[in-house]
């Protein structure tokens, strides 16, 4: 039996087939979300380009219906990342004790403000590892909050010309 046969035999997820208009629907989000905050940053040389922002794109294209996913998850969840992770960095530098002290402060305002947004975790790890991009305070304005409302924008028209229900609730 080949490693494919092997694959196909494996058991299905238990979920409903996903319909190819969705499909389409979150490939020209990511593709226009992700591309127009690259190409600010290739562009304009900015630091607008976030490892977080992938796992956002995943979230507001492909989760839309998820409470991480909305407006106010995304946006509170970066700020909160971003200034927790410029915070720290501005206090102990950067070491593995330091990324993880940004990180823990982080998901603990998150959950205490009910603004819960992985990719904010993701925000502050990068902070520290980075020094906020060697801009400091700035890193919270750009690259985090541009970044992420371009994304937010986009996925706001995207997911409503494909007739998508997103956001689910504003704030």
């Amino acid at each position: 039996m080949s490693l494919f046969d092997q694959i196909k035999g494996l058991p299905r997820a238990p979920q409903p087939a996903i319909p190819a208009r969705e499909l389409w629907v979150t490939f020209i989000g990511v593709i226009a979300g992700i591309g127009i905050s690259a190409a600010l940053a290739f562009t304009y040389n900015c630091p607008m380009l976030l490892a977080p922002f992938g796992a956002q794109a995943v979230l507001m294209y492909g989760a839309y219906k998820a409470p991480l996913a909305q407006p106010r998850n995304v946006l509170l969840g970066h700020f909160i990342g971003a200034l927790m992770g410029v915070s720290v960095y501005d206090f102990f530098g950067t070491a593995w004790w330091s990324i993880a002290l940004a990180v823990a402060l982080t998901i603990i305002l998150m959950m205490a403000t009910y603004s819960l947004h992985p990719p904010g975790g993701a925000t502050a790890y990068v902070a520290v590892q980075t020094g906020g991009l060697g801009v400091g305070y700035s890193y919270i304005i750009n690259p985090v909050l541009m970044g992420a409302l371009i994304l937010l924008v986009v996925a706001i028209i995207v997911n409503k010309a494909g007739k998508r229900d997103f956001p689910a609730s504003w704030w």
